[in-house]
């Protein structure tokens, strides 16, 4: 008997060592997914804003909008 439990506790040291606890995959909850969202989003727009700030620009560099 004592060689069958002496075999099972070597399979699950095993089979512990393979797979951290820590390796688990953590859900977000949905207050930090919205977060991501919001943020996400807010950097979209700096984007696209600064791409038309600088296609802005470039227009007024080549002549083709005059200066107010």
């Amino acid at each position: 008997m004592e060689l069958l439990q002496r075999f099972r506790r070597r399979r699950t040291r095993q089979r512990a060592a393979k797979r951290p606890a820590r390796a688990r995959h953590r859900v977000p909850t949905f207050r930090e997914m919205h977060a991501r969202m919001r943020t996400e989003r807010a950097e979209a727009r700096l984007m696209a804003t600064e791409a038309k700030i600088h296609h802005e620009a470039e227009r007024y560099r080549r002549g083709g909008r005059p200066i107010q």
